[in-house]
């Protein structure tokens, strides 16, 4: 008989395999990948250094169009078209290591590298997801709380696991069946509260935890206190990365910015660069700086209001530069001055953020690090269009604050690429959580 719960996790060591099934399977399916790769690079005798470079900017790209992460792999209409997507990107970095670099190093054959892991990704993965729907794995449940909710959450994210039973905790016999199913190598939950007596080294650990790591996401009711983990030598690194990139960035798109703004001067009255109000880092407020990409004094008479699909108050030149995220561009300057940093939670407006804080109390711990030019609300969600959009966001944001770090803010700034040119995408995540 199959059955769920809001429960909380875990055996010592089922828990392992479970929660570490996202990260390692991405990891094991991406090599897998690689291998593939690699047989071809040999059977066409690229080379170990094209083979190498293909398989760096598969990775690269896999990382960046979403192919490592398993939320897509349920929905086999979709897999083709990120294959197609990771395949592009990495032929077209294939494709400036050969006119870079000299032929021995990248012959032309190093093009065919790609494609074949594209194929052999979409196989794997297809066939994995088969494979976990026939074969599932037990599960027994202690002490189970909301059944539904748990059951909805397996089929969401873990499809491969499968609850056969639950047990009471206060019955005495559950010491001997949960011994039993730690004999037959089965995953037992727990619901947070202290395990039965007898029972061995079983750590207990929130669903909510679980569910945080599968969805990317951590649940306003949820979150509890949420502070930032980030180490002052890690800040000192994030801050040295924020500032050489933002001089880069200034330096390589100036010629490019200046276009732009004579364009925008040209096209309607007003300033090029909008000086808007925002609350940065410890709700201190300062001037973020824009792209003027809507009609001068839009807001004049309606105030701070949400956006919205096909906004009147946009201009033509804007209804491009939005989309594309280049009327971001000027924010390169707040970032040199540190009122802001490349990755982060989007600064909100002070108007909008006093509401906020009213209605969510979790909002305030996005505020606990510095604004960012894009983050991982940005490359999961488009634009807040209501408090419903606002939630979600928050939940997002609030998965950076508790989880961010380096690495994190590398994948963040490759997903970004995605969403630059392809749009955001729907995830599944994006959805209301089970």
């Amino acid at each position: 008989m199959r059955r769920t719960s809001d429960t909380r996790p875990v055996a010592h060591s089922s828990y392992t395999v479970l929660s570490q099934c996202g990260s390692l399977g991405r990891a094991l399916l991406c090599l897998a990948d690689v291998a593939a790769l690699a047989a071809v690079g040999l059977a066409l005798r690229a080379g170990a250094p094209a083979i190498a470079i293909a398989a760096a900017t598969w990775l690269i790209s896999a990382v960046t169009f979403g192919l490592c992460d398993r939320r897509w792999w349920p929905r086999p209409r979709l897999l083709p078209v990120i294959a197609a997507k990771t395949w592009a990107g990495s032929s077209v970095l294939c494709l400036l290591a050969l006119a870079i670099l000299p032929s021995s190093t990248a012959p032309t054959r190093m093009l065919a590298l790609p494609l074949a892991s594209a194929v052999v990704a979409i196989a794997l993965r297809a066939a994995w997801h088969a494979g976990a729907l026939r074969r599932r794995k037990p599960v027994v449940v202690v002490d189970a709380v909301g059944e539904a909710r748990l059951q909805r959450w397996l089929a969401y994210y873990w499809p491969e696991w499968e609850i056969v039973s639950i047990l009471d905790g206060s019955d005495p016999s559950a010491v001997e069946r949960l011994a039993g199913a730690r004999r037959a190598q089965v995953a037992y939950y727990l619901n947070g509260q202290a395990p039965p007596v007898g029972s061995g080294r079983l750590a207990p650990l929130p669903l909510d935890d679980l569910l945080e790591r599968a969805s990317g996401r951590v649940r306003v009711d949820c979150a509890g206190e949420v502070q930032p983990h980030w180490s002052r030598a890690n800040g000192a690194t994030k801050r040295a990365v924020d500032v050489c990139v933002a001089a880069a960035g200034l330096a390589v798109l100036s010629p490019l910015m200046a276009a732009l703004a004579a364009l925008i001067k040209l096209e309607s009255r007003g300033p090029a660069i909008y000086r808007q109000r925002r609350l940065g880092l410890g709700c201190r407020p300062f001037q973020m700086l824009k792209f003027r990409s809507m009609v001068d004094q839009a807001e004049q008479e309606t105030g701070p209001v949400w956006a919205q699909d096909d906004d009147p108050r946009c201009t033509p030149l804007g209804r491009i530069l939005r989309p594309l995220h280049l009327d971001e561009l000027p924010q390169l300057v707040n970032v040199l001055r540190g009122e802001m940093s490349l990755i982060g939670p989007r600064p909100e407006r002070p108007e909008l953020s006093e509401d906020l804080l009213q209605t969510m109390p979790a909002y305030r711990a996005r505020l606990a690090v510095k604004p960012g030019i894009t983050g991982w609300a940005q490359v999961n969600q488009g634009y807040d269009r209501g408090m419903d959009d606002v939630r979600r966001k928050l939940e997002y944001d609030l998965f950076y604050v508790r989880r961010g770090g380096l690495l994190f803010d590398a994948v963040i700034l490759l997903r970004t690429i995605d969403a630059v040119i392809f749009g955001k995408p729907q995830r599944p995540a994006q959805h209301e959580l089970p």
